[in-house]
């Protein structure tokens, strides 16, 4: 059984999941962010930068080496893609 994605926060550590092992990206930023949730048809965070970072508190994505596009960029720990494959299925 698959668990349900609810939250924003939930959105947006699934949806870096996807950009890194579907995509192939191996880092993202928010303009990367922004676009997958548009082609996702879900509405993106009012503030993707603050479930971003929640997601680093959580220690489930970290800020990667180097920017993307002279703009910060993250990548996902390997305890959030842990989380990911196990608690979504994935």
């Amino acid at each position: 059984m698959t668990k349900e994605i609810k939250s924003e926060l939930q959105k947006t550590l699934v949806l870096a999941y996807y950009l890194e092992h579907i995509q192939s990206m191996p880092s993202f930023n928010i303009t990367d962010l922004t676009a997958v949730f548009r082609a996702a048809k879900e509405k993106r965070p009012q503030n993707i930068n603050d479930t971003v970072a929640k997601n680093v508190a959580r220690g489930l994505l970290m800020e990667a080496s180097e920017k993307k596009d002279s703009k910060k960029a993250w990548v996902l720990t390997a305890t959030g893609e842990k989380h990911v494959k196990e608690e979504f299925n994935k």
